[in-house]
């Protein structure tokens, strides 16, 4: 215990004649009051720490910050929510910001890509560990829908990590090489052609031109 927590202990000094009877009575109810009252001031603002607020309170700091529970959220991910409505809601609708945001909800983004090749222009891909998608899951098509860019569609990709170990050993190759010359090629081509003769006789009746053989 350091010297401010051993002040804080250490009982007032009243006179001796004081230190006794109905006085001494007294003075212990007065420290009690004003130790309470120090408790129930903490309390109260305590109660503007998203952290820490009981969860009326945290309503009325969501209702505040214009934050609204899901269905399903836990409660810890929604303090969080709270927490960070104000700087959410300014990054929201933007791709570079997007992992920030998930970031700042405790769910890691591996990687944001848009424009991907063959695709619909208007496709976003999202990249999540396996452990983010089992624990937030049920929670992050509504999260899209708060805080990413409208007129896109979104598409999820799950990784799953795997610790390998590798150990350096020998490798043998054996291997032959031979050479071989290059020959000359000759190429023909031959187009045959046939060409047959037509002959007829041109002939103009009633103003209609003929062509006869």
């Amino acid at each position: 215990m350091d010297s401010s927590q051993q002040k804080q202990h250490q009982q007032p000094e009243i006179a001796t004649w004081l230190n006794k009877g109905h006085a001494q009575q007294l003075m212990k109810a007065a420290q009690q009051y004003w130790n309470n009252t120090k408790d129930w001031v903490m309390w109260a603002v305590a109660q503007k720490d998203e952290q820490q607020s009981a969860e009326p309170f945290l309503g009325l700091l969501a209702w505040e910050r214009l934050t609204e529970r899901l269905a399903t959220e836990p409660t810890e991910f929604f303090r969080k929510r709270v927490q960070h409505a104000l700087v959410n809601t300014t990054d929201a609708g933007e791709i570079a910001t997007i992992a920030d945001i998930f970031n700042r909800l405790g769910i890691d983004v591996i990687k944001v890509t848009e424009r991907i090749e063959n695709r619909d222009w208007d496709i976003i891909a999202l990249d999540f560990s396996s452990h983010a998608v089992s624990q937030y899951g049920e929670l992050m098509p509504e999260l899209i829908q708060l805080y990413g860019r409208t007129c896109r569609r979104y598409e999820f990709t799950v990784h799953s990590f795997a610790d390998c170990d590798l150990a350096p050993s020998w490798i043998d190759v054996q291997y032959h090489v031979q050479k071989v010359p290059l020959m000359p090629l000759n190429t023909l081509v031959e187009h045959p052609l046939t060409l047959q003769p037509l002959y007829g006789f041109l002939s103009k009746e009633s103003s209609i031109s003929t062509a006869t053989e």
